[in-house]
């Protein structure tokens, strides 16, 4: 996911390839999101605000990229490029936060076996 995320920092910056890089970024975001749920669900029963924090920076994600394909369809160029940015903007935060926040509290929220299990599911 972070190689995407570059490649589409790289297009922006570059003005080119950004629908791709988008599409690209945006495919491979809302399968880890959803493959991701379970682990969010479980976190919900420890870590409610959290796990709603991160769930609706995957929603966001998820419209933010629906609104791409429609401004990219209704020819509208600066909204284009400005939902690119916001989507790779809340993609990246989300990927700190889960990093910083969520993932080391799997050690007292989950057993070894519910960690096993969850992991297999993101995976």
């Amino acid at each position: 996911m972070e190689e995407l995320l570059d490649a589409l920092l790289a297009a922006i910056d570059s003005g080119s390839g950004i629908e791709e890089s988008l599409a690209r970024a945006a495919a491979v975001a809302q399968s880890h999101y959803q493959r991701e749920r379970p682990f969010l669900d479980r976190l919900a029963l420890f870590e409610g605000a959290l796990a709603g924090k991160l769930a609706a920076q995957h929603e966001e994600a998820v419209e933010i990229a629906a609104r791409f394909d429609e401004a990219l369809a209704a020819g509208q160029s600066r909204d284009v490029i400005a939902l690119a940015r916001r989507f790779h903007a809340i993609a990246q935060h989300n990927i700190i936060e889960e990093e910083r926040d969520a993932f080391p509290l799997a050690d007292r929220c989950f057993t070894e076996a519910e960690q096993r299990q969850l992991l297999r599911a993101i995976t």
